[in-house]
């Protein structure tokens, strides 16, 4: 990729004001004022954007040519109270999940809680091969390979998101073939609900090889062994103690040892109000030993200095959200801070992660800051992040 000079950004400083900035070694290539994007993820030279709010559903963008990404088609949001907000795609097959706004409609009549499943093979032209209802307010964040669909929904008899596995190697006929849950989920089952309600629940649940590594929301974090597929199994539970005031949002396995440690890489995403821990630490990114999955071990918390941001941090939100979900064998996370933008980390030393770069984009339209809330790397290199109420910025990191 040729840079050009007007794509050096200027360096931080607090008066950076709504200007764009980086650190010398990223270059900023494009930004496009995209409606508030979830999650994006890329194959090939397309790109596949969820959308926080109606009416869009799920954009599909051509990202040939990186500096005018453009969009070939869309999904409307198929219900009002509906946002699609989370998208994966394997083959040319597109999943994207269906789940109540927040805020929207009454819970007790929304009819569209659960999945699609479209064949994209034509970008231009998406088509619907099936939706597939779960129950309550539906799925959120999930992950997904060739053959199954690892699904965090509300489930009858369940209270709060549970692991829900599908096979979808026939797309028009899912058909569930596993779940898990916590302790106190199962209420139909004779658990005692959990005093944290709805709060203990699952984010979502990332496979590496026959572990999941699943984000656990109030509830710290979880390891399961799926070597088989129909009968998940808990190997271990993590829950802070003294709690963090925040909830686990994602937990992710590396598919490689660092040092000969198997390695997993945390977010706790920081809430709309932060109530009670105001003026306290923000949502950090972890680090873990994970070489025994029964035991695994806290090793470094990162939590961002609130100068690294020229936006008033108990005013927005500012702790992490999402990282990508992938680590190469160089160890570079790349993990989004919200107002603090995406940041750029090295863990080939596990317990001593060290920042490498950042890039703070602007904030969308009408926005107070920023927020950054997904990232995906293309296989060019370049990174393409995502703002939850507007704004696609696609980036060029050097080391």
């Amino acid at each position: 990729m040729n840079v050009a000079a007007g794509d050096v950004l200027p360096a931080f400083d607090a008066d950076a004001g709504a200007a764009p900035r980086g650190s010398a070694n990223i270059r900023h290539l494009s930004r496009m004022e995209l409606p508030g994007g979830g999650q994006i993820v890329i194959q090939g030279t397309t790109a596949f954007v969820g959308h926080q709010v109606g009416p869009e559903g799920t954009s599909i963008l051509d990202i040939s040519d990186p500096r005018k990404p453009k969009i070939v088609s869309q999904i409307m949001s198929p219900h009002p109270w509906s946002h699609t907000h989370k998208a994966r795609v394997v083959g040319d097959i597109m999943v994207v999940n269906s789940e109540r706004e927040p805020g929207k409609g009454n819970l007790r009549d929304y009819p569209e809680g659960g999945f699609r499943i479209y064949d994209v093979k034509d970008r231009t032209n998406p088509k619907l091969i099936t939706f597939h209802k779960t129950h309550g307010k539906g799925v959120h964040r999930f992950d997904l390979d060739e053959n199954y669909a690892y699904i965090s929904t509300e489930m009858e008899g369940y209270v709060g998101n549970i692991l829900v596995i599908y096979d979808i190697r026939n797309p028009s006929k899912p058909v569930e073939v596993g779940r898990w849950c916590m302790e106190n989920q199962h209420v139909a089952n004779g658990d005692t609900p959990h005093p944290k309600g709805t709060e203990h629940r699952l984010h979502h649940a990332m496979r590496t090889g026959n572990l999941m590594f699943a984000g656990c929301w109030m509830s710290g974090l979880s390891i399961i062994d799926v070597s088989d597929i129909t009968k998940p199994k808990t190997l271990s539970r993590y829950q802070y103690n003294p709690p963090h005031t925040e909830p686990t949002h994602t937990f992710l396995g590396l598919s490689h040892a660092i040092g000969g440690r198997k390695i997993a890489v945390s977010t706790e995403e920081e809430r709309h109000t932060r109530g009670p821990d105001h003026g306290k630490p923000h949502g950090p990114f972890r680090t873990w030993d994970v070489t025994d999955p029964t035991q695994p071990k806290l090793l470094a918390t990162v939590e961002l200095a609130e100068s690294a941001t020229p936006y008033d941090t108990n005013a927005v939100r500012f702790g992490t959200h999402q990282l990508r979900e992938k680590v190469d064998p160089d160890n570079i996370v790349y993990v989004t801070w919200f107002a603090g933008g995406l940041r750029i980390m090295d863990i080939n030393d596990p317990a001593n992660p060290k920042e490498r770069a950042y890039f703070i984009p602007k904030p969308g339209t009408g926005a107070p800051a920023p927020l950054t809330n997904d990232i995906y790397k293309d296989d060019r290199g370049l990174l393409f992040v995502t703002d939850k109420k507007c704004g696609l910025d696609v980036i060029e990191y050097k080391n």
